[in-house]
């Protein structure tokens, strides 16, 4: 006798995917979580010894996807001059693409981020450059982050 290797367990409340059995997303498909957030995205951490250092670094890309999104926390206050970190594909700016870390009123653990909309589209094995610029003369704090990628 046949068993399929996906189905409605009885009761039609749960979708199974036996053994063997494959869930493909298809294009233009989505798997969300309860709050609406797409399951199909992952997270590309990165870690900056120090925000006044003008320096680009380049984060690499595992999966084809698009960047969502790019997310910040610094460990102190920020020196003398906002720090931006600006992201490229490329060589290609990244519409949207900028994080501003404001100087004024900075202290651990403030958050910030972009919300990448257009030029954002990252191939496997590709990288995405990020531009540090400000922060001041030396002792800004360190920058924690990460990009979003959305599959």
């Amino acid at each position: 006798m046949y068993q399929p290797k996906t189905y409605f367990e009885q009761g039609g409340d749960t979708f199974v995917v036996a053994a063997g059995g494959t869930l493909r997303i298809e294009t233009g498909g989505a798997v969300q979580a309860p709050s609406g957030a797409s399951l199909l995205s992952y997270a590309l951490p990165f870690d900056i010894a120090d925000g006044s250092a003008d320096a680009t670094y380049y984060i690499p890309v595992p999966f084809a996807g698009t960047l969502t999104g790019i997310i910040t926390a610094i460990d102190g206050a920020v020196g003398t001059a906002n720090i931006t970190v600006t992201a490229s594909i490329g060589g290609v700016a990244v519409t949207d693409g900028l994080v501003t870390i404001a100087t004024a009123g900075s202290a651990a653990g403030d958050f910030d981020s972009a919300s990448p909309s257009a030029n954002n589209v990252v191939a496997a094995g590709s990288v995405v450059a990020l531009a540090v610029a400000g922060g001041g003369s030396g002792s800004s704090p360190r920058l924690h982050g990460s990009l979003i990628i959305t599959r």
